[in-house]
């Protein structure tokens, strides 16, 4: 059973900061404008965005120098944006890349101009212009988490930036709310029309006026890592997977525990995933591959000498998964069972691998050594479809549109 929770803040975030970025998304939904002609404004409607038919993909893409591109997966063309700065890692929420740096602790924000709209039973799909939306000065941002009124950013070391939303959206990075303590939460994730933090002191749950709601019963000691899906949001525990669901404003939190048969010390850090997929991979340990399915809350595992990235496709769809020798593989889920193989790169770094960025019928593994991207077809035995040549060397990657 989960308990009502009287807390004064969040911790390391002062209260009237997260209230006021709470409070920001209360008006961050405006209504539709009526022009000048008095004609209601149409369904879906952006200003200085177009919408169309289909997704319109984009990756960001981005060296350690920071150099940065952004190439255009339906058109084929490229922008090569103004340097950043020295980068080490990137992230992104589905349209925006934030592109980060440890020593300096900053992250600067791309607009890739490229994002989905979910309204649950139909999507809307926009594609607008390529910008640089500005800095986040005092957070090496690992991790981003958004809705339409907040953007949460975390850097796994006590650094939480919290960003009004509708500021980025007109390209501008204001924030409503810094902690940069080592009290902080490691997970701060906008859910449900709530925020759910999780630190030290628990997994707890505020509403959009800043005051508590609730703190689950579930511990999650240590939490790392963490993915939103359309069937809640996911936080990497020691314990296992912490999945905090919300129906009609109720929240609960369920603990799936890891599967026995796991290395000593194994446990899941990152989440790798199709964006909203129930279906999420990690590697936990080295030279093993770990699998969570939502829908049947169930996990799996198996090993794989010299894996260094995966990522799942989806509910009973294949994981994808690197080994360091170049060879990229696809697996059944439930069995381990290698279905498919494709000798793809010559070189791997396995200080810093390459990614594996999944959307619905395409992957996208960055070539640093060749300056290349290679789109695959996972549902055609891992064909390389595409292969781009990158104006930089696409250490760091990221697909928007999604």
């Amino acid at each position: 059973m989960n308990r009502p929770h009287r807390r004064t803040a969040v911790p390391g975030v002062s209260a009237w900061m997260l209230a006021a970025a709470l409070l920001t998304g209360c008006a961050s939904a405006p209504d539709p404008q009526e022009p000048e002609d008095g004609e209601a404004t149409p369904h879906g409607y952006v200003e200085g965005a177009e919408e169309a038919a289909e997704p319109q993909s984009r990756l960001v893409v981005a060296d350690a120098e920071g150099a940065v591109q952004v190439l255009d997966l339906i058109t084929g063309e490229t922008t090569l944006l103004d340097p950043v700065g020295p980068v080490d890692g990137i992230t992104g929420d589905g349209r925006f890349a934030y592109l980060f740096s440890s020593d300096e602790r900053m992250t600067t924000v791309i607009d890739s101009g490229t994002w989905t709209v979910d309204h649950g039973d139909h999507m809307h799909y926009y594609r607008a212009d390529i910008r640089p939306a500005g800095t986040a000065e005092g957070i090496a941002a690992a991790n981003a988490a958004t809705d339409t009124a907040l953007t949460a950013l975390t850097d796994g070391g006590g650094g939480v930036s919290l960003l009004d939303r509708p500021s980025l959206e007109d390209g501008a990075v204001e924030p409503v709310g810094i902690a940069t303590t080592g009290d902080a939460p490691a997970v701060v994730a906008p859910h449900g029309g709530a925020v759910v933090t999780a630190g030290a002191d628990g997994v707890h749950v505020d509403d959009r006026s800043g005051e508590p709601v609730l703190t689950l019963d579930e511990e999650c000691t240590d939490p790392r890592g963490q993915a939103t899906t359309r069937r809640g949001l996911v936080i990497g525990c020691e314990e296992g997977a912490l999945l905090v669901t919300e129906d009609d404003g109720e929240f609960a939190g369920e603990t799936l525990p890891y599967p026995d048969g796991l290395p000593d010390d194994a446990r899941a850090e990152e989440f790798h995933h199709r964006p909203g997929a129930g279906a999420l991979a990690a590697v936990p340990a080295p030279d093993t591959v770990l699998a969570l399915d939502l829908a049947e809350q169930r996990w799996d595992h198996w090993e794989l000498p010299g894996v260094v990235s995966v990522a799942a496709v989806g509910e009973g769809a294949s994981v994808l998964a690197l080994t360091e020798d170049g060879v990229l593989r696809s697996f059944d889920p439930g069995t381990g069972e290698e279905r498919a193989r494709t000798e793809l790169l010559d070189e791997v770094d396995t200080e810093h691998p390459p990614s594996i960025r999944v959307d619905t019928s395409r992957a996208y593994v960055n070539d640093v050594r060749g300056g290349l991207v290679h789109e695959i077809d996972y549902n055609d035995d891992l064909r390389v479809a595409r292969t781009f040549e990158t104006g930089v060397a696409p250490q760091y990657m990221v697909e928007t549109g999604r």
